[in-house]
């Protein structure tokens, strides 16, 4: 007999004892057994958008769902010297005023992109125990770090992983390749947020510790009271100048409604008045953050794998790193 079951959430999860009830063959009687079924199965986060995203590249859709463009890999965007046009050139690095001076066509050449480091951060307390509808804040910022993983390193880049309550949970050095994708999903699928203070401290100097090549280090987290805001922004300062800090806020759509409701009884004054106040609280510890100079993405739980990866791709055209 076979049958399909669909899980809630994330995490190892095992079957109990399995029942079976039956008619006997004369059936004049029912027959009951017990079978043993402790197989432990592993859910895993939503890894369909991966495969989703490459549809989309191979396709050239990725713009209609909100990603963008995708650039072929490998023709580099640093300029580094001319030469002669050849047949299988493209046009568009044709340099029309070279070869109006040179009266020939001239083509630039660029060097490919160097492979960079990418770290991702995930903070698992209780700040991401939150809910956005049926899945929790660190479910929408795992399912952002794995897409962002995929994309980082179908770009070249070397991706590793710190994810962290009040002590570090996973630590994954930096690798390339689909396999690395898939050590971090397997890093991920067990992570519950727990019900504790994240130590910043401690996730940061392991960071430290054992990630030494300048990277580009992507923290999900988010912002509650000041006290957490000023330890997390010590933080995030302390990367400078070895690496380039991203802050990657989620924020709480409830709270937002909250805050924009309009009261019709002394309840919901007294609850907007909070939610106003806990809006701009968040708001002055990023402003804050900000003019540290450190990168911030403020995202709804929704857009927040692609407002993620967008900004992943926008540092690599500038090549802020």
């Amino acid at each position: 007999m076979t049958y399909v079951t669909v899980p809630r959430s994330r995490g190892n999860f095992s079957f109990g004892r399995l029942h079976a009830r039956g008619r006997t063959i004369a059936g004049l009687s029912f027959w009951q057994r017990s079978f043993p079924a402790t197989e432990a199965v592993a859910v895993y986060p939503n890894v369909a958008q991966v495969a989703q995203y490459e549809e989309l590249a191979r396709s050239g859709m990725l713009t209609q769902v909100g990603y963008h463009p995708y650039r072929r890999l490998g023709t580099g965007t640093n300029f580094e010297s001319l030469r002669e046009y050849l047949p299988d050139d493209e046009y568009r690095s044709v340099d029309w005023k070279a070869t109006a001076r040179r009266h020939r066509p001239i083509t630039r050449q660029y060097e490919a992109e160097r492979s960079q480091n990418v770290m991702i951060m995930i903070d698992a307390g209780r700040m991401m125990a939150g809910t956005a509808g049926q899945m929790s804040k660190l479910d929408y910022a795992i399912n952002a770090a794995l897409m962002l993983a995929y994309v980082a390193t179908r770009r070249d880049d070397r991706v590793g992983l710190l994810a962290f309550d009040d002590e570090v949970q996973q630590f994954i050095a930096p690798g390339k390749g689909v396999a690395q994708v898939a050590r971090i999903a397997d890093g991920l699928y067990g992570l519950q947020p727990q019900l504790r203070e994240p130590d910043y401290a401690v996730a940061f100097a392991t960071l430290h510790a054992r990630a030494r090549k300048r990277a580009l280090v992507i923290c999900f987290t988010d912002l509650i009271d000041k006290d957490a805001s000023a330890r997390l922004l010590s933080g995030m300062a302390s990367l400078f100048p070895r690496h380039l800090p991203l802050l990657i806020a989620i924020q709480d759509p409830d709270l937002l409604d909250a805050g924009g409701q309009v009261p019709s009884d002394a309840f919901e004054v007294y609850e907007k008045a909070i939610a106003i106040q806990a809006i701009g609280d968040r708001a002055d510890a990023l402003g804050m953050i900000t003019r540290r100079g450190v990168l911030v993405l403020d995202a709804p739980p929704k857009d927040l794998t692609v407002e993620t990866v967008n900004r992943y791709l926008e540092i690599k055209e500038r090549h802020a790193l």
